[in-house]
């Protein structure tokens, strides 16, 4: 079977940067080499080549959301994102009736299991609620939210979509939720909550392995009553989301977090909506209407902010920015943290032989010239 080549770039390995040659077949890295052969040869001329983004916390993009009956929807989605180097993303849902929920993970396990060439692979779904805060809603509508119920989730995890859950640990019943999901081995992350430091380790203690978008939606950071913040930057189970938008969190608050965390338990995130490259107008999060302005998204008639309009390359440009970070780092906490949380380290999130051929392609200064996603071009320069 004949391979493509990647002739000449800086391949950014779990071994560090190497000058190398990726030769890519049948949809895997065949090989990292100085001298590669195959019937296709792309010249790099020293750009960068790294794993393929992987997007654990995405709502929408490029005019459709996750949120829906139609798995073209979510299809939608996947090419807008791969257009911006993620190659693979969980589509995310905001609390709504359980009966759309249901409809929406069916059109999500219906996208995953009819991947398209050139479109991000749908590894399945994260249910950002309904278990969560009334006192932290963010932009969601707490009239969805829900106290913990184990039937509920029965049924939300009964098709096997739902690779990740987002809760509020503090509700009664919350930690017997956690459980259940470690046994499912669906990774329970904690959001939107009012949590103490005291039951964000009883959800840990009960599986829980991180907190979803950082910061954002969750009781503050105080000396004296540290809460979910204060466990998540103590506790080295919990990886930490972050929107490195510099609207969600200050560009700051990204560069402590990231001390406190490391590359290796924080994770890039867009937290993106329907409304992410496209211009400024009226979107919708849910069924929320969502006014953009300047790429900033607010519910309309107030300050909240209510998703992103970012994309993961930007995300990994910021990071490097804002925490001077080198690009070994941006692209763990982009590709291998997420991978690794998710359980898929064997097969994605580095470069290596016998991996999925999801690699991004990089000018040297980090804008984006390439994506493979399976080892076909979802993007060439």
């Amino acid at each position: 079977m004949s391979a493509l080549v990647l002739r000449g770039g800086r391949v950014v390995t779990p071994d560090g940067v190497r000058s190398a040659d990726v030769v890519v077949r049948a949809g895997r890295i065949a090989a990292i080499e100085a001298n590669g052969h195959g019937a296709e040869m792309v010249e790099l001329a020293g750009r960068w080549v790294l794993p393929g983004f992987i997007d654990l916390h995405v709502h929408g993009g490029g005019g459709a959301q996750c949120n829906s009956v139609d798995a073209e929807d979510i299809q939608q989605v996947a090419r807008f994102h791969a257009q911006h180097g993620t190659t693979s993303l969980l589509a995310t849902t905001v609390a709504a009736p359980i009966d759309e929920l249901l409809a929406a993970l069916g059109a999500i396990r219906g996208a995953a299991a009819a991947p398209e060439t050139g479109a991000a692979e749908v590894l399945g779904a994260h249910l950002e609620g309904p278990f969560l805060s009334p006192r932290w809603p963010g932009a969601m509508d707490s009239a969805h939210f829900l106290a913990p119920d184990r039937a509920i989730l029965d049924r939300l995890l009964a098709d096997g979509a739902a690779r990740m859950v987002t809760l509020a640990p503090e509700l009664p019943g919350a930690t017997e939720l956690v459980r259940v999901l470690a046994r499912a081995d669906v990774v329970a992350s904690l959001g939107h909550t009012d949590a103490s430091y005291a039951q964000v380790a009883e959800a840990v203690a009960a599986g829980a392995r991180s907190v979803t978008h950082a910061f954002n939606a969750m009781r503050p950071l105080h000396h004296r009553r540290p809460g979910v913040l204060g466990a998540a930057l103590d506790l080295e189970a919990l990886a930490c989301e972050v929107i490195c938008d510099g609207v969600h969190v200050d560009p700051a608050v990204v560069r402590l977090l990231q001390h406190a965390k490391g590359e290796a338990r924080t994770l890039l995130v867009t937290d993106a909506i329907e409304a992410a490259g496209l211009p400024d107008g009226e979107y919708r999060l849910g069924e929320r209407p969502i006014s953009v302005r300047g790429g900033r998204a607010t519910l309309v008639g107030c300050d909240t902010i209510a998703g992103s309009t970012l994309t993961m390359d930007r995300a990994l440009r910021n990071v490097v920015a804002f925490c001077d970070v080198d690009v070994e780092a941006a692209a763990r906490m982009a590709s291998t943290t997420p991978a690794q949380l998710l359980g898929i380290a064997d097969r994605k999130g580095i470069v290596a032989p016998g991996r999925d051929a999801d690699l991004v392609v990089l000018d040297p200064d980090l804008s984006l010239a390439g994506v493979l996603v399976r080892g076909a071009w979802a993007r060439r320069w």
